[in-house]
């Protein structure tokens, strides 16, 4: 089972928020376990259902709670906001249930799951890819296709079962999931890849007795295909090697018939800040943005201890000026952080980068505007100079960009 948080369901007040009738017949696909575990579908004089004692059963799950029944309250409890109302009735048009002016978020929630279960994943993984905001970069080396049709469910199936076979081999078991949601205004595709992991042990307080809870964590990965240079931004949860290896390759021969058609070469490299100084950082050409700043720098200079200099100013090139200092010139650009004030915002946030293919934001949602930039600067290495150098896992991931 995945891990969960029941608390809002497991609300009585949030319960009486739902159509009866919606809630009888979602809790009967589950009647095995809540009967098993003491509920009664028998109504009191009221006509109403015994939803303390239902309260209680939700927010204390035993080790034998049924998945399918975890997964609704998981979907249900993040999409069940009131931030979330009008999305919630645009997707209640779209499958056909009827809200009226006393309908909750909660209830109108529950009758899409009970009508179209599958609509509800498929939005609450649009929200899931958008959480994401630090990737590692594989490019191919072919040009970009003339076309690219987004997979449908039946290709999208094919590749979670190839997937299926790593996850199995590895102790972390089958039923993985893959979504896809086509972003036309980035020309982008993103796949959203919900797995388990290996299997966990907790201790618990049960009744005021301690035992042990043995579960199966959920995690969500997000994989991002830029049609127009042809490359994928992996983000997986584990930080496991081998794990983004997999999905590069599966993705690959599923999507282009090649396994090895995104090679782990050099994408990113911070050479412009030496070439070309602070007019690196210019912005002028790029709408949305009023300025950048370099705010830290990460030096590798050659050593078999590993020495790092790093350097944080709130504006590196000024401080550079004020001391009358030239740009280092010794050692290798290793990371840095960019201070990004975008137009509109009120504060400044946030980016990473880290040569040779690892990249971070404060935003998901800034990734693509500051990506432009970093093409029209020289930080993203084109095709035509990239040497597609063979990079062992400790090039990839020495560093982290917090």
């Amino acid at each position: 089972m995945s891990t969960f948080n029941p608390r809002r369901f497991a609300q009585v007040d949030v319960l009486r928020q739902i159509d009866p009738r919606n809630l009888r017949e979602f809790l009967g696909r589950h009647a095995t376990y809540l009967t098993g575990r003491g509920f009664s579908f028998t109504a009191n004089a009221d006509g109403e259902l015994d939803l303390d004692k239902l309260a209680a059963i939700l927010l204390q799950p035993t080790e034998d709670v049924d998945t399918d029944l975890v997964e609704a309250l998981f979907i249900l409890h993040e999409l069940a906001g009131d931030d979330r109302f009008e999305e919630l009735c645009r997707l209640a048009e779209e499958t056909g249930v009827s809200t009226g002016p006393e309908s909750s978020p909660a209830d109108i929630a529950l009758a899409i799951w009970l009508k179209d279960p599958m609509c509800l994943r498929r939005s609450h993984a649009q929200i899931l890819v958008l959480k994401p905001r630090s990737y590692n970069y594989y490019q191919s080396d072919a040009p970009s296709p003339a076309e690219f049709v987004l997979p449908d469910e039946t290709k999208l199936s094919a590749i979670a079962d190839r997937m299926d076979l790593w996850f199995a081999d590895r102790n972390r078991g089958t039923g993985a999931r893959v979504f896809a949601f086509d972003a036309p205004e980035e020309d982008k595709v993103y796949f959203l890849i919900r797995h388990g992991m290996p299997f966990k042990r907790e201790g618990k307080i049960d009744n005021g007795k301690s035992s042990s809870v043995f579960y199966r964590p959920e995690f969500h990965d997000v994989i991002i295909y830029d049609r127009a240079n042809n490359d994928l931004a992996v983000f997986n949860k584990s930080q496991a090697k081998g794990e983004r290896a997999m999905y590069v390759a599966v993705l690959g021969e599923e999507l282009f018939g090649d396994e090895a058609y995104f090679a782990a070469s050099e994408r990113f490299t911070l050479e412009p800040l030496r070439e070309y100084g602070k007019d690196a950082l210019s912005v002028a050409d790029i709408d949305g943005i009023d300025w950048i700043r370099l705010i830290e720098l990460q030096i590798r200079h050659p050593s078999v201890n590993g020495d790092f200099q790093i350097r944080r100013s709130r504006d590196f090139f000024a401080m550079l000026a004020e001391l009358r200092e030239p740009f280092p010139t010794s050692g290798s650009l290793h990371a840095a952080k960019f201070s990004v004030k975008f137009t509109g915002s009120k504060d400044p946030r946030t980016a990473g980068l880290g040569p040779p293919c690892k990249a971070n934001y404060d935003r998901n949602e800034d990734a693509h505007l500051i990506e432009t930039w970093l093409r029209k600067r020289g930080f993203i290495v084109s095709r035509e100079s990239d040497e597609a150098l063979e990079l062992s896992n400790e090039d990839i991931d020495v560093f982290a960009l917090g």
